[in-house]
């Protein structure tokens, strides 16, 4: 049976994901940043998921969850958890503590995970890391106005991607970066474009066809590649 490792499950596209992927018969390990928000984990309940208290920005939280599911192979690590204040931190305007809490979750956040579960992932059949990124990190799409935090933070997320699908390729890793489209999330607000379901199972439908030759791309929800 396949098994999937999901950061930031608790709401929007982690925990479409979730759903997607249980009901498709794959065992699911669902990371939230807090086990006793019940309503978050009602939403969850399901018999092939499994919750852990899993927040990307406190290492001891990856570090006891790599060590629970040391003897466990990871088909897929997905790289969900997202962050952003709702802000708009132009020039002139920009916090630092914003920017540093941006980058813990994005970046920092992102590659404590890749570390601490290399081994389960190269153990997987699959041994697929997706990175979900967004337009916003694209030096190419990126008209370069406002929300410094969020963008620089995506920009560098893309960074590592490439980074690691070349460190990893060695383990027959593919590592690939989608940015899932203007999704109604509690991020984005409702008049986006398209529903967390919409966005989720076009990447579900990509993913399942990655294989090593895609490593170290980035691409759209519907597979479309996408300028880094």
């Amino acid at each position: 049976m396949s098994s999937v490792l999901i950061t930031g499950a608790s709401r929007g596209l982690g925990r479409e994901f979730a759903r997607q992927y249980a009901s498709a018969g794959w065992t699911v390990h669902a990371g939230v940043r807090n086990l006793h928000q019940r309503s978050a984990i009602k939403q969850l309940q399901h018999e092939q998921i499994t919750c852990h208290e899993l927040d990307v920005t406190k290492h001891d939280q990856i570090l006891s969850v790599a060590a629970e599911l040391a003897e466990e192979p990871i088909d897929l690590l997905i790289n969900n958890a997202g962050f952003w204040l709702g802000k708009d931190e132009h020039y002139g305007r920009c916090d630092e503590t914003q920017w540093m809490e941006e980058f813990q979750v994005h970046l920092f956040g992102t590659m404590a995970m890749c570390e601490a579960f290399v081994d389960q992932v190269t153990a997987g059949d699959r041994k697929l890391i997706v990175n979900i990124s967004s337009g916003n990190g694209s030096l190419t799409l990126e008209s370069g106005i406002g929300d410094y935090p969020y963008n620089t933070s995506k920009a560098a997320l893309n960074l590592i991607s490439k980074g690691l699908a070349a460190d990893l390729k060695q383990r027959g890793i593919t590592v690939v970066c989608f940015t899932p489209g203007f999704v109604a999330t509690d991020m984005s607000g409702p008049d986006a474009d398209l529903s967390p379901h919409e966005s989720v199972n076009a990447m579900c439908a990509i993913i399942d066809t990655l294989g090593p030759e895609q490593t170290g791309t980035f691409l759209r929800y519907n597979g479309e590649a996408v300028p880094w």
